[in-house]
């Protein structure tokens, strides 16, 4: 852990106010606060620290798996496809059984390069709909809770997961999930679309009548939140501690899923990208459905609203919503039973980083309040 004073490129100058209980006498002190994004392009400094956060979190979950008989599983959930939102621009690439590649084309009729910007871009800008991209992303980490829950049932106990979201070159939000434990593909599949549970259990678990054997609410409807669901692709591998292709490979590979910027992630013209914000900001609705971009703001009884002129700045929500496309969840989470939480490793390593000085209790602190901003206003 690195113990130096902060190198925090857009640091919040803070001013702290303080009373002395020997003399009475009030002081004003200034400290600076890293800025904390996770975004390498924003601060390197700070998302360097995050990423040593979030490596220390993954961790505690995966505690003595490379050296145990403990298997996970990896399962990565996407969005709907062109039927529902409209066709993009697509590089495929197919393997024959020769183990010859092929790229097929696009339905432009072009082949696409690697680091072609137009991929994922829509094949008519016209006909897109950026608002249901928009609304997708806002609900697609409700409808991840609700397929993980849903799953446990269909598996038979409390899952515990750590999962990173990832955009799309399209802009769509899709999930990568890592269990602990092993979940079958047929299970997955028989929430993401819906099916007859074949697990069997004894009456005494499922409260039913009777001493014999049978099934548990065979019947199993596919897991969605409102309108949305699941796309086609859904893709699940079994994870075998150590090796290769083991634990420590998909550990990586979820850190690289979680450090990437939600805002600038996407691959695409910059046409593209300000065409989802925009959709973005304008389909959310925050104050209970009310836009405070338009001036629109709630009174302090949380009960009335009133108009007042424009705003320049967004609220936090909208903020947030416009920076994630419509996403406005956490790029990555865990279950309560997963192991660390943020909090705890953050509390140890400012614990280390201070020696565990003590402090003295001659002083009371009053408020604090901001001097300065090194972030940038969205306007």
């Amino acid at each position: 852990m690195d113990k130096s004073p902060t190198q925090c490129s857009r640091p919040i100058n803070l001013v702290m106010t303080r009373a002395d209980t020997h003399t009475g006498e009030l002081t004003n002190h200034e400290y600076s606060k890293p800025c904390g994004s996770r975004l390498a392009e924003k601060c390197p400094h700070c998302s360097n620290v995050y990423r040593g956060d979030a490596i220390s979190v993954l961790q505690s979950g995966l505690k003595g798996a490379e050296n145990s008989t403990i298997s996970f599983t990896f399962i990565t959930f996407t969005a709907p496809g062109a039927a529902v939102f409209g066709p993009t621009h697509q590089r495929v690439v197919e393997t024959a059984k020769s183990g010859k590649t092929h790229v097929r084309k696009c339905g432009c009729g072009k082949i696409h390069a690697k680091d072609d910007a137009s991929i994922g871009t829509p094949l008519d800008s016209a006909t897109y709909r950026f608002d249901l991209a928009a609304d997708f992303n806002a609900h697609a980490s409700r409808l991840l809770t609700v397929t993980m829950q849903r799953l446990g049932r269909v598996v038979g106990r409390k899952l515990s997961y750590a999962r990173v979201a990832e955009f799309q070159t399209r802009g769509l939000i899709h999930f990568h999930v890592i269990v602990k434990g092993i979940v079958t593909e047929r299970s997955v599949q028989t929430v993401v679309r819906g099916g007859v549970d074949l697990r069997i259990v004894k009456d005494n678990e499922s409260r039913g009548p009777g001493t014999g054997l049978r099934r548990r609410k065979p019947n199993v409807e596919a897991a969605r939140h409102g309108e949305w669901t699941w796309g086609s692709q859904v893709d699940v591998q079994r994870v075998l501690p150590g090796g290769k292709f083991g634990v420590g490979a998909y550990l990586t590979k979820l850190l690289g899923y979680a450090v990437k910027g939600t805002d600038t992630s996407a691959n695409g013209p910059h046409d593209h990208r300000r065409k989802m914000q925009s959709a973005a900001v304008r389909t959310h609705k925050c104050n209970k459905g009310m836009d405070c971009t338009l001036g629109s703001r709630l009174m302090p009884d949380g009960k009335t609203f009133y108009q007042s002129a424009p705003s320049e700045k967004f609220c936090r929500s909208h903020q947030l919503a416009y920076n994630g496309w419509g996403f406005r969840g956490h790029v990555l989470a865990f279950s309560r039973r997963w192991g660390m939480t943020f909090k705890e490793v953050r509390n140890k390593r400012k614990v280390f980083a201070t020696d565990a000085t003590w402090v003295s209790d001659r002083y009371i602190v009053l408020g604090w309040s901001i001097s300065s901003r090194g972030s940038p206003r969205l306007a």
